[in-house]
């Protein structure tokens, strides 16, 4: 992705904007000087004293060193201001962290002028060279030639077929000996296909192979099931929103690769992007963003999200989301919503403050007004923790959880269960208070809305750390799965030690499994690297069984690609970033292969499963216009 493309328009914008007198920007990259700090320009142009201008960075502590500002402000997470002192050109020079790709410079400009409407403006950037990791190409020769039967994910088992078919099996075969999605598929001496699964999954995977053959194949069975019983894919639509049709495209591409699974982000600190009709402030004022006031306040909505948009609805109707249960159920891909808490929930108490300031109601109060705490989240938020000592969090979640069951019921889709995150909890929320005491309050709290409900939990790791042991047993017998996500260095082996627990693992290893990652360390290429660079042959090396000390293999459940999108601002970067790194998650799921492969085996398995997708996949997403990473 070339970024000095994406920014033509822009500079003629900026250009444009400057000659007529209204309001424009020009960021320059700087160098990074001895104290490890890159000190970068930004021109404000046609500036009105009084003035605000807003932005985001996805990188934060900023030192003005020159001009005639005195400080750049940082506000909740990305947001920042500068307060404009006069009219005409503001030139600010700034340290800041080194700039390790280009999508992560500032965006979002916005002038706010008192008793004006917020205008945003253009934006043009200067960018140094920088030198780029030389990629191991021959990873990527693709020397293999694929056959009629060489599809993703690959089939099990293909052979040779000249038996005439006895008996034409048009539907399913229920066999509950053979594992859940298992199929045989026969195209006879005709080509005419016969299908034998044990499920509606197994028959619908078997038409999804039959669509990846050569026209005219014939003579020919495919004997084929998945590994993993849970194969899937993490959507998060809060830091930059997908639109349903947008949604719809995705699922498209899940249900060519046999998941089963969209585990959809909803709620988290930037936004809550589902309708609860009995809740409507949660969408009134969460799912649309806005300035503050002039006081910082946010009276009428939340700030903007990761991506600097300002006033744009960005949240599902019930409506909506149940043709999306539908749509994806049809795919038989099965939906499990995520409401991040007891971190990552600013959204959610955001709004019911509001919906108390406007009704006096305080029974949904997720925060106490006293509360004292000091803290600075993952995301660098100050108030984004609700309280589990406060009934009204359950209200709230009872409330959630009865219109969640509510829509899966009214869309005559199931409900495998509902993710309620519990990860990153920052040190110093809960002052004064025992944080595994509070911690267990609400773990005990949420166990009871769910066991009410007869529905299950999910969780990210850290849901089952940290409690009581008589807490975590009562969990396990209503958990879905856990997101083994932090499996770096000395926690390699955290699936093992969850699976040996009794925990249900879905593998989300972060150094393969986190597709919103860059692919290198390319200035060109879009993604965080926080968890390092994840690649395509970084995905089709996740381990599956493959811990160190595990003893319960049947434990490990499934594996997903995630993709975060603090750092995605299209379905063309969505798909940029899961195509094709994402494939080797989904093959993983489908066939763990052998386990003590080495170097050389690996690599060679590789390119064969690289050849498929070059020579057969990348075409066909060509014809349906999708962005993907081409080498």
């Amino acid at each position: 992705m070339d970024m000095k493309k994406v920014l033509v328009p822009l500079f003629v914008a900026a250009l444009v904007a400057s000659c007529s007198g209204e309001p424009s920007a020009q960021w320059i990259e700087g160098p990074v000087m001895d104290n490890g700090r890159a000190q970068h320009t930004l021109i404000l142009n046609n500036m009105p004293k009084g003035g605000r201008v807003w932005f985001q960075e996805l990188y934060d502590s900023y030192e003005v060193t020159d001009g005639p500002v005195k400080e750049i402000t940082h506000y909740q997470g990305t947001s920042s201001y500068i307060d404009i002192p006069k009219s005409g050109t503001l030139t600010i020079t700034y340290l800041a962290r080194p700039l390790p790709r280009h999508s992560w410079a500032p965006e979002g400009f916005v002038l706010q002028v008192k008793d004006r409407e917020d205008k945003p403006f253009p934006v043009t950037y200067t960018f140094l060279e920088h030198p780029v990791t030389p990629v191991d190409s021959s990873l990527f020769a693709a020397t293999y030639e694929p056959g009629p039967a060489d599809i993703i994910p690959r089939p099990k088992s293909v052979e040779a077929w000249f038996e005439p078919v006895v008996e034409d099996v048009e539907c399913c075969v229920y066999d509950n000996i053979l594992p859940e999605g298992s199929y045989d598929l026969i195209l006879d001496d005709k080509g005419e296909a016969h299908i034998e699964s044990r499920d509606a999954d197994g028959k619908y995977y078997a038409q999804v192979t039959m669509s990846k053959l050569p026209e005219g194949t014939k003579n020919l069975k495919i004997t084929d099931q998945p590994a993993l019983k849970l194969r899937g894919f993490m959507l998060d639509v809060v830091r930059d929103f997908r639109t349903k049709e947008e949604v719809f495209k995705i699922l498209d591409i899940l249900a060519s690769y046999k998941l089963n699974l969209l585990h959809f982000h909803l709620g988290d600190d930037e936004s809550w992007c589902l309708e609860i009709p009995k809740l409507p402030d949660l969408t009134a004022f969460s799912g649309h963003h806005e300035l503050p006031d002039w006081d910082l306040q946010e009276t009428k909505a939340l700030k903007p999200t990761a991506n600097g948009r300002i006033g744009n609805t960005t949240f599902y109707t019930e409506e909506e989301y149940k043709e999306i249960l539908r749509y994806a159920w049809e795919r038989r891909i099965r939906v499990v919503p995520e409401f991040d808490a007891p971190g990552h929930s600013r959204a959610a108490i955001k709004a019911m403050q509001a919906y108390e300031r406007r009704t006096g109601d305080e029974s949904y109060r997720m925060q106490e007004p006293s509360d004292t705490s000091h803290y600075w989240s993952a995301q660098d938020f100050t108030d984004n923790v609700l309280d589990p000592d406060l009934p009204g969090v359950y209200k709230f979640y009872s409330v959630v959880f009865d219109e969640v069951i509510r829509m899966h019921e009214e869309a005559g889709v199931p409900l495998l269960g509902i993710h309620i995150g519990g990860d990153e909890v920052p040190m110093g929320s809960w002052a004064g208070r025992d944080r595994k005491r509070v911690k267990d309050t609400f773990t005990r709290g949420m166990l009871a809305l769910a066991r009410e409900r007869g529905i299950k939990l999910a969780g990210w790791q850290e849901i089952v750390e940290n409690i009581e042991p008589e807490t975590l047993e009562h969990l396990k017998k209503h958990l879905l799965f856990v997101n083994a996500w932090n499996t770096r260095d000395e926690d390699i082996d955290l699936p093992a030690r969850l699976a040996n627990a009794d925990i249900p693992v879905l593998l989300s290893n972060v150094q393969h499994a986190y597709v919103d990652l860059a692919y290198s360390d390319d200035p060109n290429e879009i993604g965080l690297h926080w968890g390092g660079y994840v690649d395509e042959f970084k995905s089709f090396s996740l381990p599956v069984y493959n811990y160190p000390g595990l003893r319960k293999n049947q434990n490990i459940v499934g594996a997903e690609a995630l993709l975060w999108s603090e750092n995605i601002r299209s379905l063309d970067d969505a798909t940029y970033q899961m195509l094709p790194k994402a494939l080797g998650i989904w093959e993983r799921a489908w066939d763990p292969g052998k386990f003590d492969k080495s170097e050389k085996e690996l690599r060679e398995d590789f390119n064969q499963f690289y050849s498929i997708i070059k020579k057969k996949e990348m075409p066909a997403w060509d014809a349906q216009g999708l962005n993907y990473k081409k080498r």
